[in-house]
């Protein structure tokens, strides 16, 4: 029971004044001498005196030695044995924000790294202090995630629960190999799992701590905290706050990578957007920021696990920020061509600062070959599916990367949803009628990811699209359509009859110009829309409806809205040119492009995945093997693959992918399942980076996927709370707070000032002891000698060590 147990081996200095003495001893020697005999008569007459002395003295330069190496080794005592015979139980339960901005490294190191050294601390001067000590902690992303998963039992997220503590260092040797989690959290759900272990638990006392950084997005306004916090304090809890971070440095992050919505095919450029913020406290300037394209062709068909990455890395160009203010953000964009079909994977980075987890962030970008869209035109004369047609597919060296395929209108009336999945997206232009078989199939499809656009015409019957697009819950039109409505003349001063609406986003190229890039676009006619008579204006159920285009007179022309994982575009006048000019107009090129783009991205698989989220990987049953292994993302190799084994969901499980036929196979891996079953590479997928699963098809051959695990935005933001405005807003709960220097200071000396006043009183005691034996175990001529000179004595009458030296 040392605060330094190497320094123990300095007890072996106790043994120096033994040997010193047994050396002194070794010096005597025998000499012919007359008057020896007077003095060995002296000192057989003293001898058992003589040797008390010795001993004595001995005995206390040996104690004097003991006392000096245990104050140097810090002697706790042995408080904690006594206590265990009788005395009290104190419960400390210790709560570790392991959020990521506890990675922060201003100053040199981690808050996380102070907050493992604050428990260590604790844990030691614990082991020496009197009573029962038992310690429960717990990591704020294991208590979220826990939660997350359904369960509220405090002993499955916490590390450590009501262990006692024993002076054996290896109790907390698993936390403290533990480093900040990627996890995105507040301490809520830790303190509400606390409450429940400190409630259930029979301790004489609790002692509740909060080792954190103490960020101002947590703690500007800490109401949810504040009602956790009054929960526990209503058990005369004492609560302690840890504040393990310093005032902030320079934080870099970048907050997104994307590539924009587009036709992802290969072959094509895709357009990538990196956006990056300014958390720290300066402005920056000259910042490089690193891109790499992860290639995965076809020969990229098995893993290797001594590399991070297993696809061939391609370093693009470096693009410089020159300039970002404090607190703003900036959006890089750059183009990235890939020849090969298949998924591939982006990254980008910035150099190293305060915060390193947030300096990087990856994407992937699946390709594919040119897909087909059908396209059916309810005119004889099909002259608005040529309008399509041609500009999707406009032949020449440009590749969109889209095969249109035209259909008459009874192609629809016999379609299934097996039919329509063979296309990525569906043009529905001027039809009549709509039959239920065909509003079903179109539900399905677009449920699933289908991207759907109607050009409603002057042919079209209302009473047949209503009925059948908005029956029960199918919501294939935005609103239901009331009546065609001539365009009204403009009033007063000229405009053009179609505006932007509040959608900027699917018309991006063409908003710089404003609604001047609109005006040679001419409307006589179009549809209206009621009112949705099918749900309450506040019903969840109801789509939200973005309009596109506006007609001059604030009516909707263009609309978007989506439906489960599909979208649709519903264009409220023709194409064959009685109600409008424009398919003539080059702003029709754009928008079409751009809602090609936008009607694919429903079917486009997920570029990235949170950290925190489950995986999941859906393939067809017939294609693939039922055995998967994903290997998670690494800082550094090697990585250790996780075997997976698929379970078999029927066809028609919500969960199946668009355009999938037959059951199909569905791997998961859930970290809130996994945290709650304490399985121990759950640390392992939480790491943010490119991870990869690893598939073997029904041939044998094995294909790779990459997969972009990223973490949620927001803790890159640094800036810190005042402690006192946060004692503030927790009254009535009373805590105090504590930087971790001054609890390790006071951690370090609490558990052993006061023995170490009494060995220090001790050792004066002994020093004393020792003067005063050393000073009686020797030979002084006494006093009255020098005052009475006519007195004599006698040879005999000399005592001591007088006589063992004249021996020499």
């Amino acid at each position: 029971m040392f605060l330094y147990p190497a320094l123990t081996i300095g007890f072996l200095f106790v043994a120096v004044p033994l040997l010193v003495h047994l050396i002194n001893m070794l010096r005597h020697r025998r000499q012919k001498w007359a008057a020896m005999d007077f003095l060995l008569a002296s000192y057989r007459k003293q001898k058992k005196w003589i040797r008390l002395r010795q001993i004595l003295l001995l005995l206390s330069r040996l104690a004097v030695a003991a006392v000096l190496i245990a104050m140097l080794c810090g002697w706790t005592g042995g408080g904690q044995m006594l206590g265990m015979l009788g005395g009290s139980t104190t419960h400390h339960v210790v709560i570790l924000d392991d959020s990521y901005s506890m990675g922060d490294s201003s100053g040199g190191v981690s808050a996380y790294s102070r907050a493992l050294l604050s428990l260590q601390d604790l844990t030691r001067r614990l082991a020496s202090d009197d009573g029962i000590h038992e310690l429960t902690v717990m990591r704020s992303s294991r208590a979220a995630m826990t939660i997350r998963g359904g369960s509220d039992s405090g002993d499955s997220a916490a590390d450590l629960s009501a262990q006692t503590v024993t002076s054996d260092a290896r109790l907390i040797n698993r936390v403290m190999a533990t480093e900040a989690s990627p996890v995105q959290t507040d301490l809520v759900a830790a303190i509400d799992l606390a409450g429940e272990l400190i409630r259930n638990a029979p301790a004489d006392q609790k002692v509740l701590y909060i080792a954190s950084d103490f960020r101002q997005r947590d703690w500007a306004a800490p109401q949810r905290l504040a009602e956790s916090m009054r929960g526990i304090s209503g058990d005369d809890v004492s609560i302690r706050m840890i504040d393990c971070a310093l005032s902030p440095m320079s934080n870099l992050a970048v907050t997104d990578i994307s590539p924009i919505r587009d036709v992802w095919v290969a072959g094509v450029p895709v357009v990538v957007n990196a956006t990056i913020r300014n958390y720290g406290p300066t402005n920056v300037s000259n910042v490089s920021l690193e891109t790499r394209v992860y290639h995965y062709s076809d020969e990229v068909v098995q893993s290797d696990p001594t590399l991070a990455v297993t696809g061939s890395v391609e370093s693009l160009p470096a693009m410089v920020i020159e300039s970002l203010d404090s607190g703003a953000e900036i959006t890089k964009k750059f183009q990235v061509f890939v020849a090969e079909q298949g998924t591939h994977a982006i990254e980008v980075s910035l150099p190293e600062d305060a915060l390193s987890i947030d300096n990087a962030r990856s994407c992937t970008l699946p390709l594919s070959d040119a897909e087909k869209v059908l396209v059916i035109d309810g005119n004889a004369d099909t002259l608005g599916a040529y309008h399509v047609a041609s500009v999707l597919d406009p032949g020449s060296q440009v590749r969109i990367g889209a095969i249109p395929e035209i259909q008459p209108p009874s192609f629809l009336r016999a379609a299934t949803l097996e039919t329509l999945t063979s296309y990525r997206a569906i043009y529905l232009i001027d039809l009549p009628e709509i039959s239920e078989n065909a509003a079903d199939a179109l539900d399905r499809y677009v449920r699933r990811g289908g991207g759907l656009a109607w050009f409603l015409g002057k042919d079209v019957v209302k009473d047949s699209y209503n009925q059948h697009l908005l029956a029960g819950d199918r919501r294939l039109l935005p609103m239901p359509l009331e009546e065609a409505k001539p365009m009204p003349p403009p009033a007063g001063v000229s405009s053009a009859d179609v505006v932007f609406g509040d959608a900027p986003q699917l018309l991006a190229p063409l908003r710089a110009g404003g609604d001047a890039a609109l005006s040679l676009i001419g409307l006589s006619q179009s549809w209206t829309l009621q009112q949705p008579s099918f749900a309450e204006p506040d019903d969840p159920e109801q789509p939200r409806i973005n309009v596109v285009l506006k007609r001059r007179d604030g009516g909707p022309l263009v609309t978007q809205h989506d439906v489960d994982r599909g979208r649709i575009i519903t264009v409220l006048t023709g194409l064959d040119g009685s109600w409008t000019n424009w398919p003539g107009d080059p702003t029709f090129v754009v928008f079409l492009l751009q809602a090609n783009a936008d009607l694919w991205s429903g079917a486009a698989p997920p570029t990235r995945r949170y950290i925190d989220e489950t995986i999941e990987r859906h393939i067809a049953l017939s294609a693939y093997a039922l055995e998967a292994t994903y290997l998670p993302a690494v800082k550094e190799p090697p990585r250790v693959p996780i075997e997976v084994v698929a379970k078999v969901v029927e066809e028609n499980d919500g969960s199946t992918n668009p355009g999938s036929s037959g059951s199909v196979a569905e791997f998961i891996l859930d970290p809130s399942e996994m945290v709650i079953a304490g399985e121990a590479n759950v640390s392992d997928i939480l790491r943010p980076g490119i991870a990869e699963w690893a598939l073997t098809r029904s041939d044998g051959q094995g294909e790779l996927v990459p997969v972009a695990a990223v973490i949620r935005t927001g803790e890159g933001d640094l800036r810190r709370a005042d402690s006192a405005t946060i004692q503030q807003d927790l009254l009535p709960v009373e805590v105090r707070f504590l930087s971790s220097e001054a609890w390790s200071t006071q951690n370090q000396t609490a558990g052993s000032s006061t023995l170490a006043l009494l060995l220090l009183g001790l050792l004066g005691t002994l020093l004393a002891s020792e003067q005063a034996l050393a000073y009686w175990a020797s030979y002084h001529t006494p006093l009255e000698s020098a005052k009475a000179p006519g007195k004599k004595r006698s040879f005999l009458d000399h005592q001591g060590p007088f006589s063992i030296r004249a021996s020499r």
